[in-house]
């Protein structure tokens, strides 16, 4: 069997062995390595307006859970099961202090406290030692953060250099990226990691959002600076995460380079895109449901009173300028987006099936960096970024700078 023969028997599809995935990179659920690094950061979950008096179904790093706000005016985020027969705390009544199972009436504060077992003598006399399951929260930015790791590890709440200093007039609103179909359906259906390492695939940009299905990003010529031709890259690690600085030369004969960054461990921060040079202003978590969910919530940095963008008119797709959910079934595979080219990989990435090349190496090194601090957690230490200090400051490098062409001063 001569050489050619041999390579095409072994490439032949009989012969495909079966895909897997790393689980470190897909598997959030608790004792899992990747699931207990994510837990041991503030994870935030949902708007501060989605917890109201009437209870909202969480899902969150594979666990269901409750959201509810009692008249008191602080969040708590609980186990479903009510302690005493299991009912589902989803049907409870909120009220001033609590939240009280629809069954038998028992009622739990926002820290799982018993507060009252109406059927019982006394309102429950050792209704002390009953404590519905809980995880503490704490609202920052107009989100809701929980805290799902161990107690005794449990960090201070970050403090982003990207949020600091800020004036009087200025505000950070958070946001959903996506939520009635603008870019993808809502969650977004496979796994958190295909999307987080997307913010190191530099070179994506000119291919799929230019060449491959015609500009993309509307309405903004500042937009042309990311997309208009490959840039030269170099990804570095940086204390919190992995950088990637993307040069570009424009048509005008100046330079484009771009900070961008991914933080441990499912955090973004892209350069500005639709804004003018300087340091970035948005924060990405991409936050995982499960192993085949996620939803991706921003915080921007922004001008009090300025309303959150409207996806659908900024990001538009195929010559009509259609909104992703408008899309017809061709449409999509004639026009595809991120949603399209990560969500097609399925559910979870198959690693094994890949064959990553030096455009590749941010995601590669993104991927290590977060199976190192997988190991980090797993050996009993603190992975990168978690403080418990107040004072510390979570550095973010993301940021875009315009240099002048060669010869000619700014």
């Amino acid at each position: 069997m001569n050489e050619d023969t041999s390579s095409e028997v072994a490439s032949h599809a009989y012969s495909h062995p079966a895909p897997n995935y790393d689980p470190t990179l897909i598997n959030v659920g608790k004792g899992r390595p990747g699931g207990e690094l994510l837990r041991r950061y503030w994870q935030p979950f949902a708007l501060a307006g989605e917890a109201t008096n009437v209870p909202r179904k969480i899902r969150l790093l594979g666990e269901d859970l409750i959201l509810f706000r009692p008249g008191n005016g602080v969040a708590g985020l609980l186990y479903p099961r009510c302690m005493h027969r299991g009912t589902n705390l989803f049907f409870g009544r909120v009220e001033d202090d609590g939240i009280r199972c629809c069954y038998h009436g028992w009622k739990y504060d926002v820290v799982g406290r018993c507060l009252d077992q109406p059927a019982e003598p006394g309102g429950g006399r050792q209704r002390a030692r009953v404590r519905q399951p809980w995880y503490p929260v704490v609202e920052r930015y107009g989100a809701i953060w929980a805290y799902m790791g161990p107690p005794d590890k449990q960090p201070v709440f970050p403090r982003f250099s990207i949020f600091e200093n800020m004036t009087a007039d200025e505000e950070v609103l958070s946001y959903y990226l996506t939520r009635n179909g603008e870019l993808a359906p809502w969650p977004e259906d496979f796994c958190f990691f295909a999307l987080y390492e997307n913010a190191l695939d530099t070179h994506h940009v000119p291919i799929l959002h230019t060449m491959i299905s015609g500009p993309q990003f509307s309405g903004n010529s500042s937009a042309g600076r990311q997309s208009v031709n490959f840039p030269k890259v170099q990804w570095k690690s940086t204390e919190n995460g992995v950088v990637a600085i993307a040069e570009r030369k424009l048509p005008d004969g100046s330079r484009h380079i771009s900070y961008s960054e991914a933080l441990m461990p499912n955090l973004i921060s892209l350069a500005p895109f639709f804004t003018k040079n300087g340091p970035g202003n948005e924060l990405f978590w991409v936050v995982p449901w499960d192993d085949d969910n996620h939803t991706v919530l921003m915080m921007k940095r922004q001008k009090k009173g300025t309303p959150a963008p409207d996806n659908r008119k900024i990001f538009t797709f195929g010559p009509d300028g259609k909104y992703w959910s408008e899309l017809t079934p061709e449409e999509h595979q004639r026009y595809p987006g991120d949603y399209e080219a990560e969500a097609s990989m399925g559910k979870h990435v198959m690693h094994s099936e890949e064959h990553l090349v030096t455009s590749d190496f941010g995601v590669a090194l993104l991927r290590r960096r977060f199976r190192e601090q997988a190991k980090v957690v797993a050996d009993g230490g603190d992975p990168v970024g978690v403080s418990f200090d107040p004072n510390d400051i979570f550095k973010i490098n993301s940021a875009a700078v315009t240099l002048a062409p060669e010869g000619v001063s700014a």
